[in-house]
């Protein structure tokens, strides 16, 4: 596979990771609503569901760190600052520009999440919650 075929991919499993975000996004915030009415059956499913979510994602996460492992070392920096930081530009191509924007867009997906996740546990945990 070429370097631009490889970086298509990554585009593809970025997608895939975003979609399973926005899932464990949406299932946080129905765990909240459980958590607000006291439903301890549906946390445990929707605690359950959500973890699902995140496995495939974490998937998604190895098979990036797979295809950038194929990349030259230069390409595969620069894809990982486009990943990490958004710094492509349009002259790095349409696959980096794409590259930079999902995983833009998963950043803010996985902070909404944290910021939901977090009332809930210092709401369940108090004082002891993991988020201080």
């Amino acid at each position: 596979m070429d370097e631009k075929g490889i970086l298509v991919e990554i585009m593809k499993k970025l997608q895939k990771k975003y979609g399973n975000m926005n899932e464990v996004l949406r299932v946080t915030q129905e765990m909240q609503d459980a958590l607000s009415r006291d439903d301890r059956v549906s946390m445990e499913m929707l605690l359950s569901m959500r973890q699902k979510d995140i496995d495939l994602a974490a998937d998604c996460d190895g098979d990036i760190r797979y295809l950038l492992s194929v990349l030259t070392p230069e390409k595969r920096e620069q894809t990982r600052e486009w990943l990490n930081h958004g710094t492509a530009k349009e002259e790095d191509g349409f696959e980096a520009v794409k590259i930079s924007e999902i995983a833009g867009s998963i950043r803010n997906v996985l902070d909404k999440t944290i910021q939901v996740d977090s009332r809930m546990s210092r709401r369940v945990a108090g004082k002891d919650s993991f988020y201080k």
